[in-house]
C-alpha cells in the first residue's frame, strides 16, 4: 500500500511527499528445519516508509532533493555459532531503521554539453537485541553440561547494516557533439561500506 501527493508551487518548483507499507513473505528456507517442521515464530517482514522532498525544472538546470525514513521489521539475519565441532545457525528476525537524504542535479551548460551530479547519504542501523535458544540438526535444543538449553544473546542496537554503500558521490559529464551519438564519463564514490552482519 503506497500513497502520497505533489504540489506543483509554480513551473519550476514543487514539494512531494510520500508513505508506504509494504508486507513481504518469508523465503521458503527460512521458515522450514532442517527436518521440515515449521517455524512459526517467522512473520513476514514489515517496511513502513516516509519520504519526502524537493524538485527544481528549468531548461538549464534540474534538481531533486528528498529524505526519507524507513522502519524495518523482521527483517532475516542469519545467525551462527560454533560448538565443538559442528556450527549451529538458524534466521534471527531482526529490526533495522534507514533514514538518509538524497540529492541529484542536472546542469545543461550549452545544447552539446551537460554535468550530472549525485550525493546520497544513509544512517541505516539495526535495532534489535533478543535471546537464541540453540538447535541441532534434529531441530532439538543443545544441552550443556547441565542439561540446560544454550541461549545466547545479542545486542546489535546501533551496529550499522551491512552489504551496502550508505554514502555515495557520484559525478558524470555528457557530451554530444551530435544529435545521434554521445560520449559520457562517470565517476562515483562509495563510503561507509560496512560488512555483513551475523548476530
Amino acid at each position: 500500500v503506497k500513497t502520497g501527493a505533489n504540489i506543483n508551487l509554480n513551473e519550476y518548483n514543487n514539494i512531494f511527499f510520500n508513505t508506504g507499507y509494504l508486507s513481504k513473505a518469508p523465503r521458503f528456507d527460512n521458515i522450514y528445519t532442517r527436518v521440515n517442521t515449521l517455524e512459526e515464530y517467522i512473520r513476514n517482514e514489515d517496511v513502513k516508509a516516509l519520504e519526502g522532498g524537493y524538485s527544481f525544472r528549468s531548461s538549464i538546470l534540474s534538481a531533486n532533493f528528498n529524505t526519507y525514513y524507513t522502519i524495518w521489521e523482521n527483517k532475516p539475519a542469519r545467525f551462527s555459532k560454533k560448538i565443538g565441532d559442528a556450527t549451529y545457525s538458524d534466521v534471527v528476525p531482526m529490526n533495522a531503521l534507514h533514514k538518509g537524504i538524497e540529492l541529484d542535479m542536472s546542469c545543461k551548460i550549452n545544447h552539446k554539453l551537460s554535468i550530472e551530479g549525485l550525493v546520497s547519504l544513509g544512517d541505516w542501523t539495526w535495532t534489535s537485541a533478543d535471546t537464541i535458544r540453540l538447535l541441532d540438526e534434529n531441530n532439538n535444543p543443545i544441552l550443556d553440561q547441565n542439561n540446560n538449553p544454550i541461549d545466547t544473546s545479542f545486542d546489535a542496537d546501533g551496529v550499522h547494516v551491512g552489504d551496502a554503500a550508505q554514502t555515495q558521490y557520484g559525478l558524470s559529464v555528457r557530451y554530444e557533439p551530435k544529435s545521434d551519438i554521445y560520449i559520457k564519463l562517470r565517476a562515483t564514490y562509495f563510503d561507509n561500506y560496512y560488512a555483513d552482519f551475523d548476530p
